[in-house]
């Protein structure tokens, strides 16, 4: 049982390290970035004032507006359910490559029962977040003692711990329940419906004043249950996170029961869609059928979120309307924006949609990469194709399946606009399409290194891209960091499209990375030995 442990802790070891730098190193930089940023009263109080008079329409997606004065209040404010967000997507990512992975079934033939064989991944899995959210509150506290320049700064061992404690009863929450529904449904599926019950919830617990249908909803997720434990800010509510842990942990029990007795491979269908060729035969039709669905999920995602967004840019609107001194002081800190339209809306909030733009990426790429992985490559090979060839045709099927997802998104956001009566509806939906522009990018890049390397690395790849574009986004200005470094991130160089400000230079660099990306994988693919 402790060679299983030592197995899933083997097989984490890149996601370790990954969440490591993500989470401890992101929120040390952040708050070294709001010390920097924001170094004197004046300024802090200013952007408190922002943010407890801008009202959830502003702040849906951030967490409650408290001791936004306080570096480590803003950090929460600001970053906290971004945090939460990172480190649940790799707790639903890791607990459904395990419990529905190929490599669990194998380990069936052991002498050892399958429930013995899924605690012990289970609890292997666990003690990887519980590090990696020791690592947390580490750089939580190293962060409050170093930076601290106004009083309230400093960050107490307990309110740290409080964050940790946080991060990982979240991610054990909707991790248990990809772990759940993982061996039932399978990897792609489970983890698809945690990530929507992981977002979703954020959305109508963050839009609950605004619409009945989420209020009604809002209080069955686990971001209701923890909203009032805001631990850098110094609100620490311990009792609230018994019930995300409780959830946790029968949702893992129920998955490490539900791998202990059905039948092995056995899977509960859903309906699908059968996809015509739409013109395309081969590789390249039945790379798109395959993806179809993945982007039709992404993209309805995307859309639905675009749709509340932008819908929102009318109350957001009157808000400024009936206080010209709080439309000051954001014009100030934001010049750019012009929220009182949807694209201004959007525009500000656009961080978030190419992060969930960019894990469409790693999912779509990530089934292309799977062909290599699993044999089914050779058996592609065999047929009267070239190397070359069916990765070229893989990659018109990958970007086909980017426009269907864009498409949808386009239309959310369109359908948000005309609900806000948003009077430029044009600018948003063009500007949607910069989210296509940035999947594909991503998931050339994946395509170019898994065909010169090796398929399966995809997905590690496109990931490791989208992560290091958003930190470099998010911690360079803050950090006040040279231009270059700040350029280094992709979508540094897409201008304001939601409003209709193209950068020429980042789509052409887009539009370069997706082709190209796919030209060189095949050329790699033509060269090297396959993988066994």
């Amino acid at each position: 049982m402790t060679t299983v442990a030592m197995r899933a802790w083997r097989d984490a070891r890149r996601g370790l390290i990954t969440l490591l730098i993500l989470l401890a190193g992101l929120v040390f930089a952040v708050l070294g970035g709001v010390a920097s940023a924001y170094p004197t009263v004046e300024a802090r109080t200013e952007i408190a004032r922002l943010a407890t008079t801008l009202g959830p329409a502003a702040t849906g997606m951030t967490g409650p507006a408290v001791g936004v004065e306080t570096m480590g209040g803003y950090v929460q404010w600001k970053y906290g359910t971004v945090l939460v967000v990172i480190a649940a997507v790799w707790a639903i990512i890791a607990l459904t490559g395990t419990i529905a992975g190929k490599a669990l079934e194998l380990l069936a033939a052991v002498p050892l029962s399958r429930r013995r064989i899924a605690l012990a991944t289970t609890g292997g899995l666990a003690g990887v977040l519980t590090v990696v959210c020791a690592a947390a509150s580490a750089g939580a506290w190293l962060g409050g003692q170093v930076f601290a320049r106004l009083p309230g700064d400093g960050i107490s061992v307990g309110m740290a711990a409080g964050l940790g404690a946080w991060l990982w009863v979240m991610a054990l929450a909707f991790g248990g329940l990809a772990s759940a529904l993982a061996p039932w449904f399978g990897r792609a599926v489970s983890a698809w419906i945690a990530g929507v019950v992981l977002v979703g919830g954020l959305v109508a617990v963050g839009y609950r004043t605004l619409s009945p249908a989420l209020d009604a909803i809002a209080p069955l997720t686990p971001w209701a249950w923890t909203h009032d434990h805001l631990p850098l800010a110094g609100r620490l509510d311990w009792a609230s996170l018994l019930w995300p842990l409780l959830a946790g942990v029968v949702l893992l029990g129920v998955g490490v029961e539900s791998f202990a007795r059905r039948d092995l491979g056995a899977r509960v269908g859903l309906p699908r869609v059968r996809m015509p060729a739409f013109g395309l035969g081969g590789v390249a039709g039945r790379t798109f059928a395959e993806r179809f669905p993945t982007a039709v999920a992404w993209g309805s995602g995307l859309g639905v979120l675009g749709f509340v967004l932008a819908a929102t840019s009318e109350s957001m609107a009157r808000q400024f309307a009936g206080s010209p001194a709080l439309a000051d002081t954001f014009e100030r800190i934001f010049p750019d924006f012009d929220v009182s339209t949807a694209g201004g809306f959007l525009q500000l909030l656009v961080q978030l949609l190419f992060v969930l733009a960019g894990f469409a990426a790693v999912g779509l790429v990530t089934g292309w990469g799977a062909d290599e992985e699993t044999g089914r490559l050779e058996m592609l090979l065999a047929t009267p194709v070239s190397r070359a060839g069916l990765v070229l045709r893989g990659g018109i099927g990958l970007l086909g399946a980017v426009t269907v997802m864009t498409a949808l998104a386009a239309a959310g956001v369109g359908l948000g606009a005309v609900a806000a009566g948003s009077t430029d509806v044009f600018q948003p939906v063009a500007g949607t399409a910069v989210l296509g522009l940035f999947t594909a990018a991503c998931a050339g890049v994946g395509v170019a290194v898994g065909g010169i390397t090796r398929m399966s690395t995809a997905g590690t790849v496109a990931g490791a891209v989208v992560v290091l574009t958003y930190l470099i986004d998010l911690v360079a200005p803050a950090l006040r960091l040279p231009d270059w470094v700040h350029g280094l991130a992709l979508t540094a160089h897409l201008g304001k499209p939601m409003v209709g400000d193209w950068d020429p230079v980042g789509v052409t660099v887009c539009v370069v990375l997706a082709v190209g990306g796919v030209l060189a994988g095949a050329a790699g693919l033509s060269r090297r030995d396959l993988s066994h």
